[in-house]
């Protein structure tokens, strides 16, 4: 709270988030700060269905809304769908899910007036953005349907309880004996995929199971999707970050911001290759990225639809004024 004091001293307008980790380049930071400088066209934070909107949704044509969000809350649904419903889709969205390295609900989302949880803040930028969008996932058993779903907790799979439906296909494939106690350890390796229309698929990811074998995954999962359990490498996740890599740098403007938001789960899971991950990025960048761990990863569809991403890779570049 004290650099936060401080910049109200100097009558600076703020916002931001608290994440896992800080990435700048080929390297991830535990401490520090990423400043950006950035004259918004609108800001606003924002609660479940409670936003103030001060400009018609058409007016944020060819312009970039960069949004940080709660990544823990139960209501990370209800606070995307806030600002879907309140700005629409002419425009870009890129952000992330903030939070805590030990995946501990805590305020993490703070502006002039202090911090907050369950809370969402949104900037939007007069500049268009080039984004990709990757995960590097594969499909290793399915598919089941969610059948009973509670906010971001899946209860239900094809009528039988949650986790066990789960600890079954993994036992099997993977030949080891699944508790709830180390559930994370091997939940990490093996998140959900919701299929979409298209056949594209939505990764969720498991952190945690509550005493009803509920399994809890940041974002929800509706009701009635259909759903598979992945299961990646570290050759596919390098991969999938190379071809967001060569993608922007082929649509790259001649200026621009690069914007990096990478999950924390699949830096868990590169381990001691998630620097090569960075590197893959950064290489095909004529600018630095600076960018952050996230708890859920938040980018637009074609449709203009804002989504909410797990266990996957954004990079956007914004265009230089």
């Amino acid at each position: 709270m004290g650099n936060l004091s401080y910049l109200n001293s100097k009558n600076i307008t703020f916002f931001g988030g608290v994440y896992p980790s800080l990435l700048v380049g080929s390297k991830s930071r535990r401490t520090g700060f990423i400043l950006q400088k950035h004259q918004p066209v609108y800001c606003s934070l924002v609660f479940p269905y409670l936003m103030g909107i001060e400009v018609e949704p058409q007016e944020y044509k060819d312009c970039t809304a960069i949004v940080l969000v709660d990544g823990l809350s139960s209501q990370m649904n209800e606070l995307i769908e806030t600002i879907n419903q309140k700005v629409g889709n002419n425009l870009t969205y890129i952000g992330g899910g903030a939070g805590f390295y030990d995946l501990t609900h805590r305020k993490c989302i703070f502006d002039n007036k202090g911090m907050y949880e369950n809370a969402l803040y949104v900037c939007i930028i007069k500049a268009p953005t080039c984004f990709a969008v990757e995960h590097g996932w594969k499909k290793l058993e399915g598919p089941f349907i969610a059948t009973k779903t509670v906010g971001n907790t899946l209860c239900q799979l094809d009528n039988y309880n949650a986790f066990d439906v789960y600890k079954s296909a993994i036992e099997d494939i993977e030949r080891i004996t699944l508790y709830k106690s180390d559930f994370f350890m091997f939940a990490k390796d093996h998140p959900f995929g919701i299929r979409e229309s298209n056949g594209s698929i939505i990764v969720r990811d498991p952190i945690s199971v509550n005493e009803d074998g509920g399994i809890k995954c940041v974002a929800t999962i509706p009701e009635g999707s259909e759903i598979y359990i992945l299961k990646g490498d570290t050759d596919t996740l390098l991969a999938s970050s190379e071809r967001i890599a060569e993608d922007c740098s082929e649509k790259a403007p001649d200026k621009y911001t690069p914007i990096l938001f990478d999950c924390i789960s699949r830096a868990m899971f590169l381990e001691e290759h998630f620097e090569n991950e960075l590197s893959n990025i950064q290489n095909k960048l004529k600018y630095r990225v600076e960018g952050t761990l996230s708890i859920g990863e938040i980018a637009t569809l074609q449709n203009g639809k804002i989504v909410i991403h797990n266990k996957s890779t954004i990079l956007a570049l914004m265009k230089g004024i």
